[in-house]
């Protein structure tokens, strides 16, 4: 087990540089604050709490009409809570948005492998370090620069572990593309 979170987090940790090399014809940095509860009823009530950094890859679809896909690759460097204690969570990964012809509401999605650093929380157990997060969300651009936006998250292991009790987050978020 052992040997495994380590790969994992040596994969983790290479995944940070490597997507930046693709996107160099228009690359675009941000940076974030998510804060998030929990969605369902479990034995504890856990939080999220997360700083991101994101930048665009060179990948993108523009239709008539005015929609739009883009790309983007996200880092999460965050906090999960729950019976009084804290564990470091991280995660890295694609994103992909939506935007409507309206330009300042866009759609979202996102999957990212997560490394916990802890998976026990009071009664909870989380089943192991190695974990999946998905979400799917909405942003409102109020200037070209800030953004707000409410994702649904999900957090689990994919059943890597035997205990796999899975979470699901109300997140909300701000987020600033740097000029």
């Amino acid at each position: 087990m052992r040997k495994q979170t380590t790969l994992f987090f040596l994969a983790f940790v290479l995944s940070l540089w490597v997507p930046a090399g693709w996107a160099a014809e228009k690359l675009e940095f941000g940076v974030g604050l998510r804060t998030g509860f929990s969605a369902t009823k479990k034995q504890e009530t856990f939080h999220i709490h997360e700083l991101i950094a994101y930048h665009t890859l060179p990948w993108d679809w523009q239709w008539n009409g005015g929609w739009v896909l883009d790309t983007f690759w996200e880092i999460h460097f965050g906090i999960l809570s729950a019976a009084g204690e804290d564990r470091v969570l991280l995660s890295t990964g694609p994103m992909v948005t939506l935007q409507t012809p309206w330009k300042r509401l866009s759609f979202m999605a996102a999957v990212r492998p997560a490394f916990l650093e802890d998976h026990l929380f009071g009664k909870e157990n989380l089943g192991g370090e190695i974990q999946f997060t998905e979400e799917v969300g909405l942003n409102m651009a109020l200037s070209r620069y800030i953004s707000i936006g409410y994702r649904f998250q999900h957090l689990s292991n994919a059943n890597l572990y035997q205990n796999n009790p899975g979470l699901d987050f109300h997140v909300l978020e701000v987020r600033c593309l740097l000029p």
